[in-house]
């Protein structure tokens, strides 16, 4: 709430919290919980008071921030839970990005960047995302289990290394889910497989419950959706690197602002500059 009713007029990415934001917020009535709500309620917040607050993207990675979350949508949004939370998640990770980049207004300032003696690529992968969002993921294009009638199954995606992901070619490993060279877990199908590996194409950190659809056509038709936005999302992030860093002596810059948007958005390193 603090991100959506704070005010941003500070510059340099400040949010402020006044008497008269805080004012605006709106607040659920604690009488209105049941004494097993309240008491779920305060275990929850418990343990996240207990630690510092991370930056967003490490922040709803942390299984008591999910765990919050999760117990905060279902009180709130019900069977339409699921929907909400990815809804959410989207709408305040593009909202921290925006306050966080406040002094980078327009392509004036990325050009100005461009020209410093020490070159920041920080203000221009901001801006990049600004204009095109975070990268999609498999799971927006999944149904949920609330809106489909689709059976679903649990893909637990055990430890593994962070190396590139691809799907097994060859006569040896055909359909198989690779983490380098090695093969990572089985799974019921080849469009599994893919799903799998588009998840783990966006997030290569990912490990725990990945729930998918049983119906081996359902998963197809996702990665199929989740495949060409994954194109759009690509081909627009690099016309833009080369539209704003256009020169061929500006190659190392442009490299510089790939690796900022990888660490940004948690892909592997080299996701962005390959052909």
């Amino acid at each position: 709430m603090a991100e959506v009713y704070g005010r941003r007029g500070g510059g340099d990415g400040v949010l402020h919290t006044y008497i008269r934001e805080l004012e605006q917020m709106p607040i659920i009535n604690p009488l209105k919980f049941t004494t097993s709500q309240a008491e779920d309620l305060v275990e929850l917040f418990e343990r996240l008071s207990n630690r510092p607050v991370l930056p967003i993207d490490d922040e709803l990675r942390q299984a008591d921030r999910q765990e919050f979350d999760s117990w905060a949508m279902r009180y709130l949004f019900g069977p339409d839970a699921d929907d909400a939370a990815r809804a959410v998640e989207r709408s305040i990770r593009d909202l921290v990005m925006e306050r966080t980049q406040r002094t980078v207004s327009g392509r004036e300032q990325q050009q100005k960047a461009v020209r410093r003696t020490v070159f920041d690529p920080v203000p221009i992968a901001a801006r990049i995302l600004v204009d095109n969002g975070v990268p999609p993921k498999i799971g927006d294009f999944l149904p949920s289990e609330e809106s489909s009638a689709e059976m679903t199954i649990i893909l637990d995606v055990p430890a593994h290394e962070v190396l590139p992901v691809t799907l097994g070619e060859t006569l040896l490993d055909q359909g198989d889910v690779l983490i380098g060279s090695n093969k990572l877990m089985d799974t019921p199908s080849e469009a599994h497989s893919q799903a799998l590996v588009a998840l783990l194409t966006v997030n290569p950190k990912f490990t725990g419950e990945f729930a998918i659809p049983v119906e081996s056509s359902v998963v197809a038709d996702a990665v199929s959706n989740w495949s060409e936005a994954w194109r759009i999302w690509l081909r627009n992030v690099k016309t833009d690197l080369k539209t704003i860093l256009p020169k061929p002596s500006q190659a190392q810059r442009r490299m510089q602002v790939a690796r900022e948007l990888e660490s940004r958005t948690g892909l592997l390193t080299s996701t962005l500059t390959m052909e």
